[in-house]
């Protein structure tokens, strides 16, 4: 709802094309925050059930704190580098816009790498609380700088890196309260009186690397399928379309977002919690039971919101923004439909994940991302933003067969890593 009040706001102060330049700059958030961060956020999460079987409570403390503070800390170094770059090349339109996004994806990753232990550990409260808080907060504070300064895209990602700031210190304070019984000294004196163990964290570091970094791979190329939609538009007909596009793209992607964040966030992490270090075939049947059920879910909920666009898709753009931008409402369903087939993916990558096989969603990521790129910059040029919902479409078909196939293959073939199996005298994995 806060992204839909921000929709409403926004396109009232932003002319299309500002909203275009906003929608582009958002891009670039999604690819930081998400795209780069959410990776190891992946690995937070799923490491956090194995470390507490280990008993390296400690040592998942201190690995987390070096990653998060040492990524962050490369993103806002590389912002500040583009801007002096560009600056000095005369992209004196862009310069300001991209900066501000590159530091705003660096601090939303940063917190939404703690809020990936809090879910792991399933105190949710608090990511609720945060989650909710900054998407409210976000288009008034972008507001008040609208109001205040300039009627532009810059402002308005001013906005959101003050909100970003903001959340960042509520989290680092929830995170220091629920994770760390006394204040953290990332020292050798500091380690031993807690008990730490240096090489045993060095080694967590490298397990969770190990994990996470197919997700990297997955998070950019990934990134491609999710953005080629408003540059394939900038490429061939201007900002003011990919301004009254971005809105119906908004409107059709995120309450399939809600409906896959919700379920992933409740049912995920109780799927890590059953499934643990992967040692008892009943608990990972288990485990793809609770992933089944979040699939099956997804799906009604991805069909009532379809069938909701069709009958009423120019009264919710008209309802959520205003005339300039309802030119493109009747492209709302076809739009929802591919985003759904999209998510659907993203909601079979689970098993994968469960299994800790997560390189095996690379080739897959990589092909339908191609098929998203050259489809809608092709369809585009040819058929305008109809030919971006047709490319979109045919991509996530791709995408989700694909996860669906490797989801199923998951769950009736060998579950538990070789390492495992060995533990379970001759048992295979269909009986897993």
């Amino acid at each position: 709802m806060g992204v839909v009040l921000g929709v409403k706001i926004l396109t009232h102060v932003l002319d299309p094309a500002e909203f275009g330049r906003m929608a582009l700059a958002n891009t670039v958030v999604l690819l930081v925050g998400s795209n780069i961060f959410g990776p190891l956020g992946q690995g937070f999460m799923r490491f956090w059930a194995i470390c507490q079987d280990r008993g390296q409570a400690d040592e998942f403390v201190l690995v987390t704190d070096r990653f998060a503070g040492r990524l962050t800390f490369l993103m806002v170094s590389v912002s500040l580098m583009l801007f002096a770059i560009s600056a000095a090349a005369g992209w004196h339109r862009w310069v300001v816009l991209i900066t501000l996004s590159l530091i705003t994806g660096g601090v939303t990753g940063y917190f939404g790498l703690r809020l990936s232990v809090f879910l792991a550990a399933r105190n949710r409260k608090i990511v609720a609380l945060v989650n909710t808080g900054t998407a409210v907060m976000k288009p008034v504070v972008a507001l008040f700088f609208v109001i205040a300064l300039f009627s532009n895209a810059d402002c308005v990602i001013l906005g959101y890196a003050v909100t970003a700031v903001l959340a960042a210190f509520v989290v680092e304070h929830f995170y220091k309260k629920t994770f760390r019984s006394v204040s953290f000294i990332p020292s050798v004196a500091g380690q031993k009186k807690r008990g730490i163990d240096a090489l045993g964290a060095a080694d967590l570091g490298k397990e969770i690397l190990a994990f996470s970094w197919p997700f990297c791979i997955w998070g950019i190329i990934g990134w491609v399928h999710q953005s080629c939609d408003r540059w394939s538009l900038q490429a061939f007909h201007g900002v003011d379309v990919v301004g009254a596009f971005s809105v119906i793209s908004v409107l059709a992607a995120y309450p399939l977002i809600f409906g896959a964040n919700l379920l992933s966030n409740l049912i995920i992490p109780i799927a890590y919690q059953r499934a643990g270090n992967l040692n008892c075939p009943g608990s990972v049947r288990s485990a793809n039971g609770m992933l089944y059920l979040m699939t099956g879910l997804y799906i009604v909920w991805a069909v009532a919101i379809i069938f909701c666009f069709i009958f009423f898709h120019y009264g919710i753009v008209l309802l959520t923004s205003n005339l300039k931008y309802v030119a493109f409402s009747a492209l709302l369903p076809g739009l929802a439909s591919a985003w759904a087939l999209f998510y659907l993916g993203q909601i079979f990558s689970g098993f994968g994940l469960l299994a800790k096989r997560p390189k095996q969603y690379i080739f897959p990521i990589v092909v339908s991302a191609v098929v998203a790129a050259v489809s809608t910059f092709f369809l585009s040029k040819m058929y305008g933003p109809e030919g971006v919902v047709w490319g979109l479409g045919i991509s996530g078909f791709v995408y989700a067969a694909w996860f669906m196939g490797i989801g199923i293959r998951l769950t009736r073939g060998s579950k538990l890593p070789a390492h495992n199996q060995g533990q379970n005298d001759g048992m295979r994995g269909g009986n897993s």
